[in-house]
């Protein structure tokens, strides 16, 4: 404590340079927080619309002809049709699933893999968001990863009785 009141009272200059290195340093780490969390806020926005195409595209696929016989089944070549058409006309993705502001790139949607089964109806999406920093020193691509599924299986006991 004694070092800090002699540096404050010191006329040479020091306590200049400390201030210069403090507000340096709380500007930095500023800067990095306020990266964090819009590229999480990123994230969360664009799982959240990803999970609506991937619920919608089961329930589009849902083969209600099998449902009142109390079995559940899907069309899953129909559920991938589905879930790439609400990719492009839905969340705006061009032919590359990459999502523009205007003129300015935001993201990239890159998909690993589409695993449907027909019984249970399951659709399993594995990719990762793929963006950038708006931050010209944190360069290079983040690469946010994601596994989404969506299950339907609501039928009725004993099926119809017709």
């Amino acid at each position: 404590m004694d070092y800090f009141k002699r540096m404050m009272n010191n006329r040479k200059g020091d306590v200049f340079l400390f201030i210069l290195i403090l507000v340096f340093f709380i500007l930095t780490l500023s800067v990095i927080l306020s990266e964090y969390f819009r590229i999480e806020s990123l994230y969360q926005q664009a799982e959240y619309v990803i999970q609506r195409g991937v619920n919608s595209s089961v329930e589009y696929a849902m083969r209600d002809d099998y449902r009142r016989d109390g079995y559940s089944r899907m069309d899953s070549a129909l559920a991938q049709e589905t879930l790439y058409a609400y990719f492009y006309e839905n969340m705006g993705l061009d032919s590359g699933l990459n999502k523009y502001a205007g003129n300015q790139w935001v993201y990239q949607l890159e998909i690993e893999r589409i695993d449907a089964t027909d019984s249970p109806p399951c659709l399993t999406l594995t990719g990762a968001l793929k963006t950038r920093s708006v931050f010209n020193f944190l360069s290079g691509t983040i690469r946010l990863p994601f596994t989404i599924s969506s299950v339907n299986i609501r039928i009725e006991e004993g099926g119809s009785h017709d």
